[in-house]
């Protein structure tokens, strides 16, 4: 099952051999790390192309173009690191509060070859230095509008919030809409019928003239 996710992975998403062995070699340092933290729900663990490569990388053609990227809360490194891997033009800051996830997201990034492109900062967000991004994420790390929140900061004219949501996903845009203005598309996910993924634009908080 692992053989035949992995080729369909490839497939769609026409990937190279040399991509698919640096995603080889995530997988390996997922599986061992994961004995020692939870990095992952471990049901999910055999699933690994599916359920956390392939939720991934669905983002980049959602996403556009983009230089910089900023993945809140990375934890196991899903999506920024997949998104590394794929993507060899980008940059990406991966903010990280938990120093022995930020240990394991250092190695892979180093055993993938990604290093030199992607910044791991063990810190909470809020404490992170404002700098312009052009694609801003979070896998399951807070509500909408707490994500929002968190990095409205972090957005310029352009700027593109590609946010994986689960099946509450109204309630969550209806909240945040009491404290932002903002423009989105819902995507339906290619992993998960009940999920979709907010693609927000245009952010700014209500009292704050549009730019």
């Amino acid at each position: 099952m692992s053989d035949d996710a992995r080729s369909a992975f490839a497939a769609e998403f026409d990937v190279s051999r040399e991509t698919l062995a640096r995603l080889d070699r995530y997988a390996e340092l997922l599986a061992e790390w994961q004995q020692r933290m939870n990095l992952v729900a471990p049901s999910t663990l055999p699933h690994i192309w599916d359920r956390h490569f392939r939720d991934s990388a669905q983002l980049l053609a959602i996403a556009g173009t983009g230089q910089r990227w900023l993945d809140i809360g990375a934890g196991g490194g899903f999506p920024g690191l997949v998104l590394a891997i794929l993507d060899p033009t980008a940059r990406f800051t991966l903010v990280e509060s938990i120093t022995k996830k930020c240990r394991f997201l250092t190695e892979v990034a180093t055993e993938t070859g990604t290093i030199d492109r992607v910044t791991i900062a063990n810190q909470r967000v809020e404490t992170l230095k404002p700098a312009p991004y052009d694609i801003i994420t979070a896998r399951a790390a807070a509500a909408l509008d707490v994500l929002l929140d968190w990095s409205v900061r972090f957005g310029r004219p352009g700027t593109r919030w590609v946010l994986p949501k689960g099946r509450n996903v109204q309630e969550e845009l209806a909240t945040a809409a009491k404290r932002f203005h903002f423009d989105h598309q819902l995507i339906p996910s290619r992993t998960d019928s009940d999920a979709r993924i907010v693609l927000a634009t245009n952010l700014r908080p209500f009292g704050v003239k549009r730019r």
